[in-house]
């Protein structure tokens, strides 16, 4: 009965969070960054499979389709939008019952899944028409996928075709995924000294799992050069100009980081300035509240075809309240997940070196691979503040390990089967989603 109540909880909160998706998509929360080149490649077939753009064709194939069948009118985004959300709600499902049984607390889990299903940067990038919609889904597939390969081993050679096929969709269809790619030939050469597979085992688990999403991504590589694209030329420094945000930056606080408490608009250009906030800060901003105003009033008709950008959204003023009460009470969480993945991560490699991988430990192995990538080269790219590399929608897949990292620390070391503090812990968690769900309304 205990167990049909928790998915019971969980279906009740991720219904809600879908409605507040649908009212979102309405009100024109679909529109995000960079909206009128993902639309364009939406609805022009001669844009879908360009890789001179920042991201790679499987996820505008699939809007294509979409469009084709609904055709040029408002519903088309609004559909894709929904749709969108969808699909990240049955990821967050799935991702619940792979993270279930890692808890001692069942009510610590049930937390995590009130905080993971209201947070509002994966709110509002899960029905923002973009691929960043796509990094939640594909990431837990191949978790999913991958504690496959780990626990059957008679079907091995089968489970790493179908690792490597999840692993090829997932390169396909966003770039920073190239990040698993190292990450699982580690898993790989570990698993392989541990449990002394013979070399032509290894090379044919490799070739499986991982020559169809390396030839992806080289190819993504080779076309891009070809027509000088993002990832090989567009995204980086040009030679001379100095980094608008540098390694001090994102491995320090700042005193003017205390003014994002605030919660201003990035659009207002409050917080586009050089050098003058953490990369901590802003991403934690970005988690905890809506900066650009992405599921806020639209104050233009949604017009199908017309230029559609953030900068036209308005916010309530009361609005700025929530935000700011919503950024205070995250500082809880965010110190919390800083600590946990800490641990977590060194405990990962403890495990994988012992082979006994749990489940935490391969999402902090794969979620600090994908972290990292989009992380440590900010200081190479042009316009690290201005055009919003910090921003925490780039890594999605990874907020999910740092927050479950943080609340692993909860059940196993704060808690400790501690009633009052579990409740504490609960209580705080459901006001924590009231305050973000009265922000995205």
């Amino acid at each position: 009965m205990e167990f049909s109540k928790t998915r019971l909880a969980w279906a009740g909160v991720l219904v809600i969070s879908l409605t507040l998706s649908f009212f979102g998509a309405l009100r024109g929360g679909y529109i995000g960054p960079d909206y009128n080149t993902h639309f364009a490649r939406l609805t022009e077939w001669s844009k879908v499979v360009d890789f001179s753009a920042s991201n790679p064709p499987a996820y505008y194939l699939v809007g294509y389709g979409l469009f084709r069948v609904i055709g040029p009118r408002n519903a088309f985004p609004i559909t894709l939008s929904l749709i969108q959300a969808g699909v990240n709600a049955l990821a967050l499902w799935c991702f619940f019952i792979y993270s279930e049984r890692r808890f001692r607390a069942r009510l610590v889990h049930l937390a995590l899944v009130f905080f993971l299903t209201f947070l509002p940067v994966r709110v509002i990038h899960a029905a923002t028409i973009g691929t960043d919609c796509t990094t939640i889904p594909l990431f837990v597939l191949v978790l999913f996928l991958f504690d496959k390969f780990l626990s059957d081993s008679i079907s091995t050679p089968q489970n790493a075709a179908l690792l490597g096929l999840g692993l090829g969709i997932a390169n396909l269809t966003k770039y920073s995924f190239m990040s698993l790619l190292p990450a699982v030939l580690l898993l790989f050469i570990c698993i392989a000294w541990k449990r002394q597979w013979k070399p032509q085992r290894f090379m044919s688990i490799c070739a499986l799992t991982l020559l169809l999403p390396s030839a992806v991504a080289g190819f993504s590589f080779w076309a891009s050069s070809r027509v000088h694209g993002y990832n090989t030329e567009k995204h980086w420094l040009p030679k001379g100009m100095p980094a608008d945000m540098s390694s001090k930056d994102l491995f320090s606080l700042k005193r003017d980081d205390r003014q994002l408490f605030q919660a201003p608009e990035y659009f207002k250009r409050q917080i586009l300035a050089p050098h003058k906030h953490s990369y901590l800060a802003l991403s934690h901003m970005g988690i905890f509240t809506d900066p650009m105003n992405l599921f806020q009033d639209l104050s233009v008709p949604q017009t199908f075809g017309s230029v559609l950008i953030p900068d036209q959204k308005t916010r309530r003023p009361w609005k700025t309240l929530v935000m700011q009460i919503s950024m205070s009470m995250g500082t809880l969480w965010t110190i919390t997940a800083l600590i946990g993945t800490a641990l977590t991560l060194w405990l990962a490699m403890r495990h994988l070196v012992q082979d006994k991988l749990e489940r935490e430990d391969l999402a902090a192995i794969l979620g600090t691979a994908f972290f990292l990538l989009m992380f440590l080269p900010i200081p190479f790219v042009h316009g690290g503040t201005l055009f919003g590399y910090w921003t925490p929608r780039l890594i999605l897949p990874s907020l999910l390990y740092f927050f479950w990292a943080g609340f692993l620390l909860i059940d196993r070391k704060i808690a400790r089967q501690r009633q009052i503090v579990i409740i504490t812990v609960f209580v705080l968690a459901l006001i924590q989603c009231t305050v973000e769900a009265a922000m995205l309304i």
